[in-house]
């Protein structure tokens, strides 16, 4: 069996150091959707109905599969063939999410909600698209074996990213205002446009041979979109439907509880500064450690396992909120029931991250992760979009227990394929 020793030693690679910026270039654009908007919206008296509403936003990251095989299968003229196919759409999107990320910061939710509403969705569209590409590079800059220290990798990125978003943005805000806040993030993605250009290699893979999507549309059509899904159906058939199944349910717990935890921590009684501080520069910390734990599990233990042992940790931490509810404003309280949940969601993502990986073909890498993404993130963001409806009719401590009871088909349908495993 693998050591510790030697399990902590296989993330000091250089191609899983290029993984851990490519996380990064992922985690900043999606961060700044989620807590700093929610709590400018909150701040400026939007409806907490408004704001779950809102959450579905981030469904351009869901609905990505759409136009994944478009990403993957088109050339953009000229930046292809002097950066790549990959690169080439790496550099595009990061551009157009900087550009957005302007337009938000020269918007204001009292005044002009639906024109931030609709740069926040070109952030959104933009970064998915950038996401395609970063999903697939992460594939295929590793090997097989590696998927689980380049999922902890990837996710380390991701939450530094909202280290130096959510909570330098917090700090921001409460000195100026969201706007300056929103103008630091856009430059910010202007450097990582150029670190992506000098620093990001174009991966080495067997290309498929470019069909025209003007030229041969039906061939390309059949070729981009229907050839992924029969494969993916093909190499899993005999147990299809239960990962399926498992893949929908495996964040019904943590997304639906999440648009809710910034109105939540706000009517608590908690600054931005406390929330800036704890939840988030604490909760980030706390959220790496179980990131790196999940993937040195896997590289010493199975994959399975870790994801089990995710699915249950994450259902039965969610349920410290409904304590923190009957606490109140406790700062002690609040850094317990941070520690327990980040840490739990960290493990349970990279577990997660790195099981779609393993279910992926090299011959269709972005599409078919896409396609899983959607699985895993649609249904439990649709649930999530009625959350601040929820809260107003049963209170937030029946909200966490109802949001903690959705992780219990996750937990049986990863003990069942961990069992399944065994036995095979």
């Amino acid at each position: 069996m693998t050591t510790w020793k030697a399990s902590v030693l296989g993330y000091f690679q250089p191609r899983l150091v290029t993984v851990l910026f490519l996380g990064f270039c992922s985690g900043l654009p999606f961060g700044m959707l989620i807590d700093p908007l929610n709590f400018w919206l909150s701040e400026s008296d939007i409806s907490r109905t408004t704001i779950g509403l809102l959450s579905w936003v981030t469904l351009t990251y869901t609905l990505k599969a759409i136009w994944s095989p478009f990403v993957d299968r088109f050339q953009i003229p000229i930046f292809s063939k002097s950066l790549g196919q990959r690169r080439s759409w790496l550099i595009v999107s990061q551009s157009m999410v900087a550009i957005a990320l302007f337009g938000m910061a020269f918007s204001d939710p009292t005044d002009s909600l639906y024109v931030l509403i609709l740069f926040a969705l070109l952030v959104g569209f933009s970064s998915a698209t950038q996401d395609i590409c970063i999903d697939a590079m992460r594939i295929e800059l590793v090997s097989a074996q590696e998927l689980g220290e380049a999922s902890a990798m990837y996710q380390g990125g991701w939450r530094l990213a909202f280290l130096l978003t959510q909570v330098v943005t917090f700090i921001i805000a409460s000195f100026f205002d969201w706007s300056t806040a929103y103008i630091a993030a856009a430059f910010l993605m202007i450097l990582v446009i150029y670190a992506s250009l000098i620093k990001v290699p174009e991966p080495e893979r067997v290309v498929k041979e470019y069909i025209s999507i003007f030229n041969q549309p039906t061939v390309w059509f059949r070729d981009s979109y229907l050839e992924p899904f029969r494969d993916l159906y093909v190499r899993w058939q005999g147990q299809f439907l239960f990962i399926v199944l498992l893949v929908i349910t495996y964040r019904f717990s943590d997304i639906v509880l999440g648009p809710m935890a910034m109105p939540f921590y706000r009517e608590t009684g908690f600054s931005k500064e406390e929330v800036a501080l704890i939840t988030n520069a604490f909760g980030l910390v706390v959220t790496v450690l179980g990131i790196f734990f999940g993937g040195l599990m896997i590289y010493r233990f199975t994959l399975m396992k870790t994801l089990f042992t995710g699915a249950l940790l994450v259902c039965v931490t969610n349920l410290a909120f409904a304590s923190l509810d009957v606490i109140g404003h406790d700062l002690t309280a609040l850094t317990v029931v941070i520690a327990l949940d980040n840490f739990s969601q960290g493990l349970a993502g990279t577990a997660l991250i790195a099981y779609l990986s393993s279910l992926t073909s090299y011959n269709f890498t972005a599409t078919q992760y896409a396609l899983l993404f959607l699985l895993a993130t649609l249904p439990a963001k649709l649930l999530a979009g009625g959350s601040g409806a929820v809260v107003d009719s049963i209170g937030y401590f029946n909200f966490f227990i109802y949001a903690s009871s959705m992780g219990i088909p996750a937990i049986i349908l990863s003990f069942y394929l961990q069992s399944r495993q065994t036995r095979s």
